[in-house]
């Protein structure tokens, strides 16, 4: 393994206790004439300034942060630039005092200009320090790519960002492994002085979630700098086993010329209450706002009790006489699970089915449909002790074919939701809404009402185990039968794949995304009752076997298909699905048996016919495909592809598919496995994946 030595010019000025917001520029008060202006500039990086103690009268509202690039400041030409704050205004807007703020340049970098000022115009510098022409400024290091050795771990770039993270850029990694950690220490990866680094999500997990080209930033522990380790990389914690890691080497003196970690400073808000509150759901979900006819804006703050990438979801409802999803336009925010930064789109619901990209049909951002905008900015999130409070704001009225402009002459019909944000980074199917009984109204032209405060959980809970599913050993040339049903939360698809799905995926011999085990030279058949409704998109499930792990080829790029290699075609059936009441919780189960019980089979025709998928497994089948939908992504899951499938295993699968189509709507299928199956017969998913690990460890040791 490579061994990356990195080595930094020493840092010219002397280091004190200021160091750890940068390198010193200069402070206001040496330059400040008027409206009380103070504070200490540092160049954390090639980008940003940290003012530590900023103060402001407030008392001119034209004024704003502003670099140039001429001597004097009372010289400036206009090829400056306007510093936004962190909330996007380009203007000061309020009195501070002795506040701290971090800012970022727009354009080019802190060497590029040669002053900082407070200003209202070239004629007008309330204040200014100098950026010295010989300023040395922290910078990340880039340590470029790396490849893995197992679980697709790889990264295009891997960033010492400052002196206690690590960016990782393009992040793959498929998070099938259990007890799978980034993981760090002062020597080679096996040493007992390794350990693990936090994962970004701040909610309780057994093991990495997948990543899929992401962005991701790890932090050190308290008490650790990067002089302190000499690696990064992802372990196997149960096996010991590491899927890949990259070297450095930083010392002491070559740490003092990274950019200093700076938590991004709580900047105080203007002191802006918003009007009126409703409670969506007790304890859990408040939406607050105030409305601004003189400036067509409302502004909405969204208040919950939600974890890392779940999203919350309100506005205008489909419909003008209830509640109704289909139709509905509604603002979705959520934390980035990557970044912990909080993000907000504008969301048309045009079907019940998830996001089709490339054609905007589904529960997809206006941009991505035709004539779509995004008209809903983002002022500020965070999250504190399981609160999350997101604040945006939206025009009352647009332009925007999609937007349903804000009626404050009375009450109006709304939707809301809580669900979590799929990997493509759009919304999955909610796990919380109105219940259909209760169709929720919302006055927008109320002067005053409030909400109770949220009260922060007692504890965290503990990490949501999933479902023991058991596999499907195909011992011959046998048949499945494929239908709908739901996805099972956190206790079925999204724990089991270790991604959030849609809310819907397949059910094979009447169990959840089994893994099935096939032979190479042997034919399976698949009964296929999915959905064939092709005009629309929410009843269309085609299904097909391909190496893809997240299916839905329909709405890839051609660039994405053409990575893919599909062992069986697309074959669609008649609509049937397994379903459950609107109050049932898959979190409450312990056992998927006992959750399934609590489904119906329903057919939507009378005397449905399966579409038949043939498939015969050739000799250079690899040896892990996947059973997916071609419309959607995430519906399915694994199959194992083996020369033998277990000779010991006495797990049946039903091979009589006479009576599959009857002339009612009920179709029976064979669940019953042999009480004398030996233990391989209940090896769960994540058992498969721990003799996965075993094996490498194994291969470590011949």
């Amino acid at each position: 393994m490579e061994r990356l030595l990195i080595s930094f010019m020493l840092v010219a000025q002397v280091f004190g206790a200021e160091t750890e917001y940068g390198n010193l520029v200069g402070s206001f008060e040496d330059e400040a004439t008027t409206n009380n202006i103070a504070g200490t500039v540092y160049a954390v990086d090639d980008s940003r300034f940290y003012i530590k103690g900023f103060t402001f009268d407030g008392n001119l509202a034209c004024a704003a942060f502003y670099a140039g690039t001429t001597d004097n400041p009372q010289d400036d030409d206009g090829s400056g630039a306007v510093i936004p704050l962190k909330s996007g205004s380009e203007i000061l807007g309020r009195p501070y005092q002795t506040e701290d703020l971090l800012i970022t340049l727009p354009t080019n970098e802190v060497n590029d200009y040669k002053w900082l000022s407070v200003r209202c115009s070239s004629s007008e510098i309330l204040a200014y320090v100098v950026i010295q022409s010989d300023l040395t400024v922290p910078s990340p290091t880039h340590l470029g790519p790396f490849s893995g050795i197992q679980h697709d771990v790889q990264a295009k770039n891997v960033i010492l960002l400052n002196r206690k993270q690590i960016r990782f850029v393009g992040l793959h990694y498929d998070g099938d492994a259990p007890g799978a950690v980034f993981w760090t220490g002062p020597d080679i990866p096996r040493t007992r002085t390794s350990f693990e680094v936090p994962h970004p999500q701040s909610s309780p997990v057994t093991q990495l979630p997948r990543y899929m080209g992401d962005t991701v930033t790890v932090t050190l522990p308290d008490g650790y700098t990067l002089s302190d380790v000499k690696f990064i990389g992802i372990w196997c914690v149960p096996f010991r086993v590491n899927f890949g890691h990259k070297t450095f080497d930083v010392s002491p003196q070559d740490e003092a010329n990274l950019p200093p970690m700076i938590m991004e400073p709580t900047e105080a808000a203007p002191d802006v209450h918003l009007d009126n509150c409703q409670v969506l759901k007790s304890e859990m979900f408040h939406i607050a706002w105030t409305a601004d006819m003189d400036n067509n804006m409302m502004t909405m703050e969204f208040r919950g009790l939600v974890t890392v990438d779940q999203y919350m979801a309100f506005g205008i409802s489909g419909s003008t006489t209830e509640t109704e999803m289909v139709g509905s336009d509604v603002t979705v925010v959520w934390i980035d699970q990557n970044d912990s930064t909080a993000k907000a789109a504008d969301y048309y619901l045009s079907r019940r089915s998830q996001c089709i990209p490339n054609s905007g049909e589904g529960a997809c951002p206006d941009i991505l449909a035709a004539g779509g905008v995004n008209d809903v900015e983002l002022i500020s999130g965070t999250t504190t002790d399981g609160i999350t409070v997101i604040r945006v704001t939206r025009p009352l009225s647009t332009n925007d074919p999609l937007d349903k402009p804000f009626d404050l002459s009375g009450s109006v019909y709304v939707s809301w939701a809580i669900g979590f944000i799929n990997p493509t980074g759009h919304t999955a199917k909610h796990d919380i809404l109105p219940s259909p009984q209760r169709s929720v109204m919302v006055n927008f032209g109320l002067t005053s009402s409030q909400c109770p405060a949220l009260k922060a959980p007692d504890e965290v809970p503990d990490a949501t185990e999933p479902w023991v599913i058991e596999p499907i050993i195909a011992e011959g040339n046998d048949t499945f039968v494929a239908m709908i049903g739901p996805s099972g939360g956190q206790k079925g698809y999204q724990g089991i794949a270790n991604q959030v799905g849609w809310g819907i995926a397949w059910y094979i011999n009447d169990t959840l995304i089994p893994e099935l085990h096939v032979r190479r030279g042997n034919t399976y058949t698949f009964l296929i009752f999915g959905g064939d409704d092709e005009s629309d998109p929410s009843l269309y499930h085609p299904f097909y076997i391909s190496d893809n792990r997240d299916g839905g080829y329909i709405q890839k790029e051609p660039s994405e298909q053409k990575k893919e290699t599909i062992y069986a075609e697309p074959v669609a059936g008649p609509r049937c699905e397994f379903a459950g009441s609107s109050g049932l919780i898959p979190e409450v189960y312990d056992q998927f048996a006992d959750y399934k019980a609590r489904l119906t089979r329903t057919c939507y025709v009378d005397n449905p016919q399966p579409a038949v998928l043939t498939w015969k497994v050739e000799e250079n089948t690899p040896d892990l495909v996947y059973y997916q939908c071609y419309q959607h992504r995430f519906f399915g899951w694994k199959i194992h592809v083996s020369d033998s499938a277990s000779a010991s295993s006495t797990i049946s699968v039903n091979n009589d598919v006479t009576d599959l189509a009857p002339a009612s709507s009920t179709i029976p299928v064979n669940n019953d496995v042999t009480d004398s199956a030996p233990a391989l017969s209940t090896i769960s998913v994540m058992s498969m994946t721990l003799i996965s690990c075993l094996a490498m460890v194994l291969a470590r040791l011949i």
